[in-house]
């Protein structure tokens, strides 16, 4: 993506020429890495948690705030899922591509839809574990 974007500028400025698709390439190509990447952080468990107040309560009132979290979120990209699931199939009926290049759009949202449902899974393995964790507290 960065190479594409710096060559684009690069034609751009020296040639004023610009290579035809780059913004949508490297929105694809970001569609792909972010969603992706989302779900990946969360089975490693790298994502950011700030626990300047979580800290201070036992570890069972730790265990059940995660909890009720990760059942929240699990359940908001259970909906996002569905609802990317739905899209990408309206957006398939329909035949919808990209403006300059003509790419179909809805193998996009499929991925969408996959990134957020692998990230809704880890979500609810981490609500279970933390269930585990406040029954054994």
């Amino acid at each position: 993506m960065m190479l594409l974007t710096i060559a684009d500028v690069f034609l751009r400025k020296v040639y004023s020429k610009s290579i035809l698709g780059t913004v949508e390439v490297t929105e694809f190509m970001m569609v792909i890495v972010v969603f992706f990447a989302l779900a990946h952080a969360e089975v490693l468990k790298r994502h950011v948690k700030v626990d300047l107040v979580l800290g201070r309560f036992s570890k069972r009132v730790q265990a059940i705030i995660d909890m009720v979290t990760q059942l929240i979120f699990f359940l908001f990209f259970g909906l996002m899922t569905w609802s990317a699931l739905v899209y990408a199939g309206t957006m398939r009926a329909s035949g919808e591509v990209s403006q300059d290049l003509w790419i179909p759009v809805y193998p996009f949202v499929y991925i969408v839809a996959i990134g957020c449902g692998v990230l809704g899974i880890g979500l609810l393995i981490n609500c279970l574990s933390a269930l585990r964790k406040m029954v054994t507290s």
